[in-house]
Formats: structure tokens, C-alpha cells, sequence
């Protein structure tokens, strides 16, 4: 195996051209906590760490605990909701430039380093502010950790293998889809580097994984992963054969022709390369990655409804199209030229991303708008008929979002909370009491809420004025 300064550039701009990336997101997160923090999944978190006081952790993704230290921290200290909410938003990028940094500094491995940047910026738009998904963190745990065999090979020594272990573990934990990622840059790095890397333990490494999936599969099963494999299972069957004509195809196709033009771009450029050089295992692996997993997620959601949901998903593709290049590629060209093709495509995703929160901006400005109504009360209720739905996207984290924001508008004074949902019958018993906080999952009474942050008192659920 060569020496890890292999995985470097002749010059230390693009690695710091990499830190201005990294850090350029979390400026951003920092100016746009509100977009984020006070959104569906980190609302509700939130809500939960404030009410519980402890971590979050969802369906056994255990890596989520990471971004929630530093909020939860403020809480136990009694930092107001802004507080709180913007060190929830900067908790991912503040992991994603250690991933960085650790790769580049530690590991010293410059392109994969460059992986990481691509990860977080080249297929990003909306998944930028629907920050929370765990698949975006193990996305990027699965490129350090490649960083670390790439350094170490051979696993000599015990710790070593200790740590692959644990890594191949907390990986298959941190979402279903990221084996797909893994076993893809463990083709990659075998057909590239063959006897250099290739021996009995790079072999072991597949097969580890393979077990601890199996494993995961039998022991953690959660209902949420098995609605999931229920859904894909159910529109296997109910579109064969005509899996070419779901919806899903378009909108990524349209997408990736106006949003994430880089995986198209890098695909063509990698494609090309690999026809002129014949390498034609690489091109195969290339493709029947992209076009097996897009399937697999088409399938799996046909409609893709929602592209803030949505895209989080085709993050990966960034790694199957970015990592060749980045290895490949990207040694080849000059460095002038090299450094201001990285630059401009950074700026302009940066750009991209920034501009961008002006519809997420408008869904906590409607919820505060909403919840500021001269009328008294503080409990208030809409459909989703009534409700700017094309503004709010969905609504079940809309009574934890109203109390965050209230709690912000009131410092803490005093909070109101606002259910919209698509069917208000389930509720109508809930909605006659007057010391009840509703959800669309749960009904708390008014004095299971945190009285320093939620002092929302009592009072009857009101008919919220549709024009709000």
C-alpha cells in the first residue's frame, strides 16, 4: 500500500479550500437556526429532550445522540429555546467538519476529505434545512472510516481491529441504507488499488458487515424500518413489471437537471473517463450502483412526494460519482485549474443552499404569525383544508414548532400551541378539555410539560381564523 501522503494533494489549497467549505455550512446553520431547528423532526426532539431531559434517540439510530449533546447540555442549563435551537443546528456541521477534519488531519487523506465536502453540499438544497436525518451523519461515518482502512490496510495490530469492529456496528445503526454506501467505496477501493489493499482482512471486512446487518435485522427490528421493507415489498409486487414508468423517475430527472446538476455532470465526466481509459469494471460499478439504488428508493417511495424528504436519500450518489473523481480524476488535472473548479463549485452551492431558506423561512413566520392573534387563549386548532399547506409541507410538528416559537416570542413567559391536522374527529374529546397539550401522537396533560419552558396554563382549544 503507498504511504498516506498518496491521498493528498501536491498543495495544502484544496484541503483549506475544504475547511472554508466545511465551515461555510456552519456559518449558515448558525444564521439560519430557525429554518432548521424549529422544523418537524428537530422540533419535535427538542420538545422531547426539553420534556425528558435526556437524549433522543429514534428507531435505534443510535449515531443520533452526537448532534444532541450540546442542546441537551443547554437545557440542563437553562438556555433559553434560541439558545438551544441554534446550537441544535450547528451540532450537525460542527460533526460533519470533524469528519473532516479528522480525515484530512489524521487519517491524511485529502480525498476523501473532499468526499465529505461533495456529501454535504453537491446533492443538498432542501436537505440542508431538514438537517436531522441520520443517514447524512453515517454518510459521512462511512468515509472517515474508509479514510482509516485506506491508512491501515493490513489491520495488524489488535486495537485496530477492535476499532473496525465497533465502527462496522455503529455504522449498520446509524440508517438502513448506509451498507449500500459501504459496500460500494469496498468494490471501489478493491478494483482500484486490487493486491495493494485486497488479502484476507479486506475480505473479512465484507463479511462483517454483512453479519452485523443480519444481525441488526433480527435483533433491533423497529416498526418504522419494517413499515419501510413492508411499503418496498408491496410496490414490488403491485408495479411489476412497469417499474420504469413511477412517477419518481421524473421528478429526480428534473431535479437533477435544475438542482443537483453536479451528480449529472460528474457522472457524464466519470463515464466518459472510464470509456477512454476502458475501464470498464469501474464504469459497470459506477452505473449499476446509481441505477440499482435509485430504483430501490423509486421503488420504495414511487410518488417521492416530498423533496425535502426525499432528497437526503440521493446524498449518496454524491459518494458514487464523487469519490472516483476525486481519486481519479482530479489528481490528473493541473492545480490551478483543479483549485478553481473546487472553488466555484463550493461557492455556488454555498450560494445555492443560502438562497434557499426563504420557504423555510415562511413556515415558522406563518406558525409565529399564527399564534400571535390579538384574540386571548392559547391553544388553537386548523385543518389542513384551512391550513397553507404548500407553505407548511406537513403538519404533524406544528403544535411542537408553536411552542418553541411561542416560547421565543415570550421569553418563556408564556406559550401557546397550534394543532393542525388533516381530521380534527379523533381528537373532539381532547379538544372539550381545557388542560391538555395535543398532538398528532400523543395527548400530554398541560402539567406533564416542562413548567420553565412550556408554561402553557389552561384553557380550551379555539377554531384558529382560516385566513391566519
Amino acid at each position: 500500500m503507498q504511504q498516506p501522503s498518496f491521498f493528498q494533494f501536491e498543495t495544502p489549497a484544496p484541503r483549506r479550500l475544504g475547511y472554508l467549505g466545511m465551515i461555510g455550512l456552519l456559518v449558515l446553520a448558525g444564521v439560519f437556526y430557525r429554518e432548521r431547528a424549529w422544523m418537524l423532526d428537530i422540533a419535535f426532539q427538542t420538545f422531547l429532550m426539553i420534556n425528558d431531559g435526556t437524549v433522543q434517540v429514534m428507531v435505534n439510530r443510535f449515531g443520533s445522540a452526537l448532534v444532541q449533546l450540546l442542546p441537551l447540555s443547554a437545557i440542563k442549563l437553562g438556555a433559553p429555546v434560541e439558545v438551544i435551537s441554534l446550537l441544535y443546528s450547528v451540532s450537525f456541521p460542527l460533526l460533519f467538519l470533524m469528519f473532516y477534519t479528522v480525515t484530512v488531519r489524521v487519517l491524511r487523506n485529502d480525498f476523501l476529505g473532499w468526499a465529505i465536502v461533495l456529501l454535504y453540499t453537491l446533492i443538498v438544497y432542501d436537505a440542508f434545512y431538514w438537517a436531522t436525518s441520520e443517514q447524512q451523519q453515517g454518510l459521512g461515518a462511512v468515509l472517515v472510516f474508509f479514510a482509516y482502512w485506506l491508512r491501515y490496510p493490513r489491520q495488524e495490530k489488535p486495537w485496530m481491529w477492535a476499532l473496525s469492529a465497533f465502527s462496522v456496528v455503529a455504522l449498520a445503526y446509524y440508517h438502513p441504507l448506509i451498507f449500500i454506501s459501504f459496500y460500494f467505496l469496498w468494490a471501489y477501493f478493491g478494483l482500484h488499488f486490487r493486491a495493494k489493499i485486497q488479502g484476507w482482512a479486506y475480505w473479512a471486512l465484507a463479511g462483517f458487515m454483512a453479519i452485523v446487518q443480519g444481525a441488526k435485522s433480527w435483533l433491533s427490528a423497529n416498526w418504522y424500518d419494517n413499515a419501510k421493507y413492508s411499503s418496498f415489498s408491496d410496490n414490488l409486487w403491485k408495479y411489476f413489471p412497469n417499474y420504469f414508468d413511477l412517477p419518481a423517475h421524473g421528478k429526480f430527472l428534473s431535479n437533477a437537471l435544475t438542482i443537483w446538476y453536479g451528480f449529472p455532470l460528474l457522472l457524464l465526466a466519470l463515464t466518459l473517463f472510464y470509456v477512454y481509459r476502458r475501464h470498464w469494471l469501474k464504469l459497470g460499478l459506477v452505473w449499476l450502483t446509481c441505477f440499482g439504488y435509485l430504483m430501490l428508493l423509486h421503488i420504495g417511495s414511487p410518488e417521492s412526494e416530498h423533496r425535502f424528504y426525499v432528497e437526503v436519500n440521493y446524498m449518496a450518489l454524491s459518494i458514487f460519482v464523487g469519490v472516483p473523481f476525486l481519486f481519479e480524476m482530479a489528481p490528473l488535472m493541473k492545480k490551478q485549474q483543479r483549485a478553481y473548479l473546487l472553488a466555484g463549485l463550493l461557492a455556488f452551492r454555498l450560494v445555492a443552499i443560502a438562497l434557499h431558506h426563504k420557504p423555510f423561512e415562511a413556515r415558522w413566520r406563518w406558525v409565529e404569525q399564527a399564534i400571535a392573534t390579538p384574540e386571548t387563549g392559547n391553544r388553537f386548532y386548523l385543518t389542513e383544508r384551512e391550513a397553507p399547506m404548500d407553505t407548511l409541507l406537513m403538519s404533524w410538528g406544528v403544535p411542537y414548532e408553536s411552542l418553541l416559537i411561542s416560547n421565543a416570542q415570550t421569553n418563556g413567559q408564556q406559550v401557546r400551541t397550534l394543532l393542525v391536522h388533516p381530521d380534527l374527529k379523533p381528537f373532539e374529546k381532547e379538544l372539550k378539555q381545557d388542560s391538555v397539550f395535543i398532538t398528532p401522537f400523543k395527548t400530554y396533560p398541560a402539567e406533564a410539560l416542562n413548567p420553565d419552558y412550556f408554561p402553557i396554563g389552561d384553557g380550551l382549544y379555539k377554531s384558529l381564523p382560516a385566513d391566519k
